[in-house]
Formats: C-alpha cells, sequence, structure tokens
C-alpha cells in the first residue's frame, strides 16, 4: 500500500525479490520509472536496490532474456564458457527459491557429491537449463555453480 494516497495508482506495484527495469535517475521525490511484468510506474527509491551481476555467463544469459538491459555501448563482449560445457547457449534461467537447507556431504543421494550445490533455506538460486532425469538442475548460488535437488526448490517468478 502507497504513502501516497494520491499518486498510488501511477506506482508500480511489486513484491520484495521481484526484478525491476529501472529508467533514468530518481526525481525530486525520490522516485524511479520502472517497468516490471508489463507493467510500468513509479518505485520508491528507498524500496528499491541494484542487483549486481558478477557473473558474466549469468549476465549474457539475463540479457538474452530481457531481465537486465543490453549493454548501452553496443559493443559486444566475450564471454569465457570453458566452464559452462553443461550449460547449453540456449538455456533458460529460471530464478527459484530454497525451501530447505541442503548438504550434499549429508544428504545427497549421489556418490559424487561434490558436483552438487550446498544452500541454506531462503537462498535464491538461479536454474539454468532442464531438470536432469534424476530429479537436478544445474543452478548459480553467488558465483558457485553445481547440481541442486529440484524437490528442494520452488519457483520464484522475476516479476
Amino acid at each position: 500500500m502507497s504513502p501516497n494516497p494520491d499518486t498510488a495508482a501511477e506506482e508500480l506495484p511489486f513484491v520484495p525479490g521481484q526484478i525491476i527495469k529501472v529508467f533514468g535517475d530518481k526525481d525530486s521525490d525520490g522516485f524511479y520509472r520502472g517497468e516490471s511484468g508489463g507493467l510500468s510506474g513509479y518505485v520508491a527509491s528507498n524500496l528499491v536496490a541494484e542487483v549486481p551481476v558478477d557473473d558474466h555467463y549469468l549476465k549474457h544469459l539475463l540479457m538474452r532474456q530481457g531481465f537486465i538491459p543490453v549493454d548501452q555501448t553496443g559493443m559486444s563482449w566475450s564471454i569465457d564458457t570453458s566452464d559452462d560445457s553443461s550449460v547449453p547457449e540456449d538455456a533458460i534461467v529460471r530464478r527459484m527459491v530454497a525451501l530447505f537447507d541442503y548438504d550434499p556431504w549429508e544428504s545427497s543421494p549421489n556418490v559424487d557429491s561434490d558436483a552438487e550445490l550446498g544452500f541454506r533455506s531462503g537462498d535464491i538460486i538461479y536454474v539454468l537449463g532442464d531438470m536432469d532425469p534424476d530429479g537436478f538442475y544445474y543452478g548459480d548460488l553467488q558465483g558457485r555453480r553445481g547440481l541442486v535437488p529440484s524437490n528442494f526448490l520452488q519457483p520464484l517468478p522475476w516479476d
């Protein structure tokens, strides 16, 4: 609910964790102009924060899917995908939230738990591609990558 009843109809509704494209600088009242989920409106600057994407490959995939803007210079840049052989170029990136803690060294049904990613309940994991036949996704958690059990995750929409 907006603290500004006069402009509430012009404000963009959103929930925590939602990604919003912000355009330009904030205005004199402290609002950005933003867009998400096909809607646009004003966004209070004190309610949002920039989401840094340090992983170049994840940044590339998110740009291709329209979640972050293409490099404003228009210049192309190369991506080192030497360690990304398990992720196809056309992989769909999905955002998921961990429902439970997962320690692969204690809970994994697999012999090779080193290929898995440990996480805590509430962590946001970027899933790269589809689920494998064993029920695992390939995921990214703050730059660390590995297999994650699908039954420990729940989809978290971008908008």
